[in-house]
């Protein structure tokens, strides 16, 4: 479980989401909270001008965590931050309209994934419950074995759905219902061997559930979402196929806008 909690608040009322979602983790967890707030005008604020805001937007939440300023830009300071204090999980939230802005997309997104040592989290949703229902997607590699290892620690409790997809090959030339079968077969043999691979604990891997999917990964994930069962979705990061890819990059504002649900955004540490 993470210790160390960072979130990154931009001071206006609509960041009450990350906040609330950081306490509810720091209670499970028992985890430290500070916060964030990268100053980007010309002149600095004084700790007591940005105290007096917490207070006023995030109430007692707010009070009983530490509070750093950083100078610069947001993506660069807030993943420069989280390596100095070594926190396990970087919170984030949905700056406008119920929408990511372009902080979170594009080039700030893919520096702090690409950069930050711990998960990025964005929070897009109210925290009225707990993370009890938790869907990664899989392309088999070693990246994305690794966003579900990271699911499986954060969240010892919650039911993980692990999401893979298959294409028929040449299928608009080959309409048969046995070479899609046997494609189907192939995938589900691979699919077996990935899952041995990982030798999980049985208490772990007695909480996940397997679905492959023919197609496109990414409606079959917008389907599973949208049917309202999960609670959050884990992307892991520079994996095998072109799904993980996509996830940091010209994908990302697509992935992170549709989703209706807070997106865990995991990067394997280099060397591990």
């Amino acid at each position: 479980m993470a210790k160390k909690i960072l979130i990154a608040t931009d001071l206006t009322a609509r960041g009450d989401r990350p906040i609330d979602r950081a306490h509810k983790l720091a209670r499970a967890w028992n985890a430290e909270r500070t916060i964030v707030f990268v100053d980007a005008g010309k002149k600095p604020v004084e700790e007591k001008q940005v105290r007096k805001l917490l207070d006023r937007n995030y109430g007692d939440d707010a009070k009983e965590c530490t509070l750093v300023i950083g100078k610069g830009k947001a993506p660069k300071v807030i993943a420069e931050t989280a390596e100095r204090l070594g926190s396990d999980l970087i919170v984030v939230g949905a700056a406008r309209h119920n929408n990511l802005s372009d902080f979170f997309l594009g080039t700030a997104v893919n520096h702090l994934v690409h950069h930050a040592s711990a998960p990025v989290l964005i929070v897009k949703e109210r925290p009225h419950v707990n993370y009890r229902s938790i869907l990664v997607a899989t392309d088999f590699s070693d990246f994305s074995a690794h966003a579900l290892r990271k699911a499986l620690e954060l969240w010892p409790d919650a039911q993980i759905h692990l999401a893979h997809a298959f294409h028929v090959a040449y299928e608009a030339w080959l309409r048969s219902d046995g070479v899609a079968e046997e494609m189907r077969v192939d995938a589900q043999k691979e699919f077996d061997q990935f899952m041995d691979s990982l030798v999980l604990d049985p208490r772990d891997a007695d909480r996940i559930t397997t679905h492959l999917v023919e197609g496109s990964l990414h409606q079959s994930i917008y389907e599973m979402l949208d049917g309202g069962d999960v609670d959050l979705l884990v992307l892991g990061t520079h994996g095998r196929g072109g799904f993980v890819h996509a996830t940091i990059g010209s994908r990302a504002s697509e992935m992170l806008g549709w989703s209706p649900v807070d997106v865990l955004m995991v990067r394997k540490p280099a060397g591990s």
